[in-house]
């Protein structure tokens, strides 16, 4: 049986977000989520229920908490600066050696061990006019009015689902999370797992990321990890671009338990379900999961606007059963997903074909 999560659907989004040099139309719409409900209701696939507020806790157990508390006022300040009311579009942002890691790491510190002070009040972040660029990764997550409450909201469905996953022994549980979180440093789902082992004390988590783009947020976090191991399979040199190779596989005692599939442009059923197989036969089971989580996108689909892989409506029932042989307690966080007529019905097939429907 399957309990499907909720906080209802956030209304805000912004009006445009910024991609190859042009403001184009917001592609995360509510109607994303709007359509994913309708289609669980009307489908049978399980009960509905509201999250439980679990605090920040949680969330800053994994976000700094400089970070969550810049997004709890961070349109506001936006506008007072004269700020564009669509949203923020940061002026620059500190990549590579541009954000002065000798000023603010440990080259920051003279040969006594002092540190040397300006008159003037600089700041790591760039202050009001920087913080912005500090805090963004690109020009398509643009934070606008209610970007926080959706964000801590869609936290608090994941949240719940882990507990309800194990709390109640189900079998399968579904959050519908919006915005989607893969690409955060860090993520929705990233906050499940942490919940899953450091609550719930759960053994061994695995996850499985099977959205288009590779979750990036995810595997950062986890990198040096060896609980909980993280599968992708994904597009090969797509968005986020500076990550997702084969050659990506931990660091540390990380070492061997973040696995990347990353897959050609225009992959259809055979060859992403053969994929999937796959990671599942070999480092889901070698890994021996106590539960699993997967981050379920499909943006995959051969007619969504973003994605470039050909999967057919009827392929998600057939990943939704393949997962299922995995045999363990496995929690759907939603993540992407932008061709809105058939966004319910693809979700649904997965959950469905998890639950041998």
């Amino acid at each position: 049986m399957f309990f499907n999560l909720t906080s209802g659907v956030p209304s805000s989004s912004p009006p445009r977000e910024f991609e190859l040099g042009y403001l184009i139309t917001f592609k995360e719409s509510p109607t994303r989520a709007e359509n994913i409900l309708a289609a669980v209701q009307s489908r049978g696939v399980g009960q509905v229920v509201r999250p439980v507020d679990h605090g920040l806790a949680p969330i800053v157990a994994v976000h700094t908490r400089e970070y969550v508390e810049y997004l709890k006022t961070a349109y506001e300040k936006w506008i007072d600066i004269g700020g564009n009311p669509d949203g923020i579009f940061p002026d620059c942002a500190p990549v590579r050696e541009f954000e002065n890691r000798r000023k603010w790491g440990e080259d920051k510190k003279k040969g006594d061990g002092s540190q040397t002070k300006s008159k003037f009040p600089y700041a790591k972040d760039g202050g009001d006019l920087g913080r912005p660029g500090y805090f963004c990764f690109d020009m398509t997550g643009v934070i606008a009015e209610g970007t926080y409450k959706a964000a801590y909201d869609a936290a608090q469905v994941a949240l719940t689902g882990a507990d309800i996953l194990m709390n109640e022994a189900e079998r399968g549980v579904f959050a519908l999370c919006r915005p989607p979180g893969h690409h955060a440093h860090k993520d929705l789902c990233a906050i499940a797992v942490r919940h899953l082992i450091d609550t719930h004390r759960v053994g061994r988590v695995a996850i499985l990321d099977i959205d288009y783009h590779h979750g990036n947020g995810t595997q950062e976090l986890f990198y040096e990890a060896n609980n909980p191991l993280y599968v992708s399979l994904h597009a090969a040199v797509s968005y986020p671009y500076y990550w997702g190779s084969e050659d990506e596989t931990g660091h540390s005692t990380g070492e061997g338990f973040n696995v990347n599939v990353p897959l050609k442009l225009g992959t259809q059923d055979e060859e992403y379900l053969d994929a999937l197989k796959g990671v599942i036969d070999g480092a889901i089971r070698a890994f021996k999961p106590d539960a699993l989580v997967v981050s379920l996108g499909v943006d995959t689909f051969k007619d969504d606007p973003i994605g470039g892989f050909f999967l057919t409506t009827e392929c998600y029932t057939d990943i939704g059963r393949a997962i299922a042989s995995v045999g363990v307690p496995t929690l759907f966080v939603m993540e992407g997903g932008y061709n809105v007529g058939k966004i319910g019905e693809n979700v649904t097939n997965v959950l469905l074909g998890f639950d041998g429907k």
